[in-house]
C-alpha cells in the first residue's frame, strides 16, 4: 500500500485535500484509482483512504480509518556526515532513512575533500529533501526525517556537546555494544567522517566534548559503508531491528 506525507492544512473541515505534488503522482504516476486504499501521514497519525473526486489541484480523500504510525523506532539517530564526493551523500540519505535515521547533518572537516558551493546549496538540499521524502515513503516511516545545511567542524562540536554521541574512528576504539549498554539515552549522534577521514586532532576534540569513540571491526569501510552499517548496528542492539513483529 502507498503512503504518501501531508501538512496539517491538508485536513480542512472534514476532508483531506491531497497538495498538488501527490495529487500528479498518484493519477499521472501511479495512475492510481479510485477505488485504491493508500495511507497519508500527517503528523504521525496515518489516515487511511481512497480519492473520490478532485477539486482544482487536490485530490479529496475518503478517510476510512485513522490510527497511529507504529514503525517509528524507538530511538532517535541524528547522523552527523562527513561530507562525501560525488553522489554518495544521496544514497546515504536513502538508506539511513530506511534504517531509521531521524534527522541527518552534514558536515565539513580538516579532510573533507569535496567543495561545498554555497551558492548551489538550496538547489541541492532540494534535492536531498526529495531524496528522504522518496525513502520515508517506501519504508513506511511516520515523519520524513531533516536533512539540514552542511555545517563546518566547529558548529559540529557545538551540537555534539551535552549529548550522547558515538564516533565512528578505524584506528582505535570501544566495542559499539559496550557503549550502547552504558548509554540509557534514546537519542544517539553519530559521527562518520567524509573519505579522507578524521585527524588525530579532530579525534580528540570531539572525545573531549563527549564523544565515545568506537570500531566498526577490522576492515577499513567506505564514508557510505561505515554510516549505514552504524545505523543498522545500533538499531538492532537497542532499536527495534532484534525485537519480534
Amino acid at each position: 500500500m502507498y503512503r504518501f506525507f501531508e501538512q496539517e492544512n491538508a485536513l480542512k473541515s472534514d476532508s483531506l485535500y491531497l497538495n498538488s505534488e501527490n495529487t500528479h503522482h498518484i493519477l499521472n504516476v501511479l495512475r492510481m484509482r479510485e477505488d485504491e486504499l493508500f495511507e497519508v501521514v500527517i503528523d504521525k497519525k496515518v489516515y487511511l483512504g481512497n480519492f473520490t473526486k478532485k477539486e482544482g489541484e487536490s485530490l479529496v480523500v475518503n478517510v476510512k480509518d485513522i490510527y497511529e504510525d507504529t514503525n517509528e523506532s524507538k530511538i532517535k539517530i541524528h547522523l552527523y556526515q562527513g561530507l562525501p564526493k560525488s553522489d554518495k551523500l544521496e544514497l546515504i540519505i536513502q538508506k539511513c532513512i530506511e534504517l531509521g535515521v531521524s534527522e541527518i547533518t552534514p558536515f565539513t572537516s580538516s579532510r573533507t575533500i569535496v567543495k561545498w558551493d554555497v551558492k548551489k546549496e538550496s538547489k541541492k538540499l532540494k534535492r536531498y529533501e526529495d531524496i528522504a521524502e522518496a525513502a520515508a515513503k517506501q519504508s513506511k516511516r511516520g515523519y520524513i526525517p531533516k536533512i539540514n545545511g552542511v555545517i563546518d567542524f566547529g558548529m559540529l562540536i557545538e551540537q555534539i556537546k551535552d549529548n550522547v554521541s558515538i564516533l565512528a574512528y578505524e584506528n582505535r576504539g570501544n566495542s559499539l555494544r559496550n557503549v550502547l549498554r552504558d548509554e540509557a539515552s534514546k537519542n544517539i549522534n553519530i559521527i562518520i567522517g567524509p573519505e579522507g577521514g578524521f585527524s588525530e586532532q579532530e579525534v580528540e576534540s570531539l572525545a573531549e566534548n563527549g564523544a565515545k569513540v568506537v570500531h566498526l571491526g577490522n576492515r577499513i569501510l567506505r564514508t557510505e559503508t561505515a554510516a549505514i552499517a552504524l545505523v543498522a548496528m545500533i538499531q538492532y542492539e537497542i532499536g527495534d531491528v532484534n525485537e519480534e513483529i
